[in-house]
């Protein structure tokens, strides 16, 4: 598979199989994630693996945390999203409904704790900058998490970015014992359930045209 194909292939995953990743493959991914570039070879990031019981125990501690909060995706906003914004979530939610046969809270409510669940997948890769790292250091982990998606792909392995958790970042940072550190990205990682209606979910993308500017 060349890099195009696993661009256009790529879609985030959330359903899973109940069957595990190896370690040796997940640090075959996270090698390749790593010859991403990132301001003078600095790779800022870091990576904790977070599987079996432990994912599963993580995960009901987000949960009752959400359900405590009630702080999801939609929450923190802090000013409405202009127009073009809104109409492009209301596509996703608007697709998630059709495939699920579920109403806008049914799949707020899917969204939001299937977020803080990892979708069920067996692994969750939890990504994390040194707190010396000013932030626009996630500028170059952003570049790592686009390598990270893209060679999952192509070792035909699913995945779904949640960044619900960065709203519980505490509560991951104090259950992963990990110190002086940013949380900036969970990866939900396994492989797709290719029975689940929601895993067929296709968001559209803006004509290229919409979004560039030309100078000169």
């Amino acid at each position: 598979m060349d890099v195009r194909q696993a661009m256009e292939n790529r879609s985030s995953k959330r359903a899973f199989l109940d069957r595990p990743v190896s370690g040796e493959t997940i640090l075959d991914l996270l090698s390749a994630a790593g010859r991403a570039p990132s301001a003078i070879n600095l790779q800022p990031w870091e990576f904790t693996v977070v599987s079996g019981e432990e994912r599963l125990r993580l995960s009901r501690n987000l949960v009752k945390a959400y359900r405590e909060r009630n702080i999801g995706c939609s929450s923190g906003a802090s000013s409405p999203l202009p127009e073009r914004f809104k109409a492009r979530q209301y596509d996703s939610f608007t697709g998630l409904e059709q495939l699920m046969s579920l109403g806008r809270q049914g799949i707020m409510d899917f969204v939001n704790e299937g977020s803080l669940n990892f979708y069920g997948a067996p692994a969750a890769i939890i990504i994390t900058k040194d707190q010396a790292f000013p932030e626009h250091y996630l500028t170059s982990t952003g570049i790592m998490i686009g390598y990270l998606l893209l060679a999952a792909e192509a070792k035909g392995l699913a995945t779904c970015p949640i960044g619900l958790i960065r709203n519980y970042e505490e509560i991951v940072l104090d259950f992963l014992n990990l110190e002086e550190r940013n949380l900036v990205l969970g990866v939900a990682l396994g492989y797709a359930d290719p029975d689940a209606p929601v895993n067929r979910l296709r968001t559209p993308r803006e004509p290229v045209e919409a979004l560039v500017r030309w100078y000169g």
